[in-house]
């Protein structure tokens, strides 16, 4: 049959409603393989393994022209069954589905080598001695909700037939809510400071009510080495940045760490620590019930907890280093 009686015979059996356009896709598959009839071949005996390196094969192109197809539409593509195009897929093709992933921002060319150069300067200094992991001081300020909101799959509820499943209010605009500014270290949290309500951070106040006090924590804690060697890890924000900030600390002879714009996933305080508080926090009344909540859970955390963030954090940048800057946490 050549082509033009092909397509004729296609759009015939299309406009009668004889065929779906599954079926329709199914041939044109087959054609373009290179077969002439839209009959099965005769089989003799017991028939033939599905899983063939040909039925691999045509998987894999059919993900890779459409990621987001369904096992159901390669299964009637291929004519095999939704098993075997499972076992392709997770068994010999390696894949999983996922949904779509969020990232802070779609980073250009320059900010991807940006992240790149930051993380082989800081490996380089770990690898070589020069930085420790123990002198390191890492931090970030964070909003804390007195009222916690349940994940959906904690949410959900045996209900009768026909009643009225049980509602779940949402986060509102105006709730209440706490700025909390915590810095920890190898051994555990360093500084827990609460700001008062209808406070912003500026950085004459990140400097004199967040880092003075860390300091001083910081000699009680070394009091034979102070702050010598100490590396302090905070990210871009504007008053982590300002001048008023970087003099405080190199008075104090604290080193600052540099940190890529734009990269949550290499800061200890966001892919770890505050997720990790706000798993574990209830709903409180008030801002002192909030605070010793947050100081309790802090100092529950096993010190191989902090000192395994802190491993994971090396291994995170060798992994930005890997994928040339671009985010990796879908690969985690």
């Amino acid at each position: 049959m050549d082509k033009l009686c092909l397509r004729s015979y296609i759009k015939t059996c299309w406009l009668l409603g004889v065929v779906s356009y599954r079926t329709v896709a199914h041939w044109i598959h087959r054609f373009s393989s290179g077969r002439e009839s839209l009959e099965d071949d005769s089989r003799n005996g017991r028939p033939i393994a599905i899983i063939t390196q040909q039925n691999i094969d045509a998987v894999k192109d059919l993900v890779q022209d459409g990621p987001h197809i369904s096992i159901d539409y390669i299964a009637d593509i291929l004519d095999i069954s939704h098993g075997s195009v499972y076992t392709i897929l997770k068994e010999h093709l390696k894949l999983k589905k996922i949904s779509s992933r969020w990232v802070p921002r779609k980073l250009t060319p320059a900010q991807q080598q940006r992240r790149v150069e930051i993380c082989i300067g800081n490996l380089h200094k770990f690898e070589s001695g020069a930085w420790e992991l123990g002198d390191m001081v890492t931090g970030d300020e964070s909003w804390f909700y007195h009222r916690k909101i349940k994940p959906k799959q904690e949410s959900k509820a045996w209900v009768a037939r026909g009643q009225s499943p049980p509602t779940e209010v949402r986060r509102q605009q105006f709730e209440e809510k706490m700025m909390f500014v915590i810095f920890f270290m190898t051994t555990g949290p360093l500084l827990i400071h609460q700001l008062p309500s209808g406070t912003s951070i500026n950085a004459i106040y990140y400097r004199d009510e967040c880092l003075k006090s860390l300091v001083q924590k910081l000699h009680r804690k070394r009091p034979s080495s102070t702050t010598n060697g100490i590396k302090l890890h905070h990210d871009n924000a504007r008053p982590h940045m300002n001048d008023i900030v970087f003099n405080y600390l190199q008075e104090e002879k604290i080193n600052v760490m540099a940190h890529p714009p734009y990269s949550p996933d290499l800061a200890s305080s966001d892919f770890w620590l505050f997720s990790c508080l706000k798993r574990s926090l209830d709903t409180y009344p008030d801002a002192t019930s909030l605070a010793k909540a947050i100081a309790k859970e802090l100092n529950s955390i096993h010190i191989q907890g902090y000192q395994k963030t802190f491993q994971k954090w090396i291994e995170r940048m060798k992994l930005c280093i890997e994928h040339r800057g671009d985010y990796f946490e879908h690969l985690l």
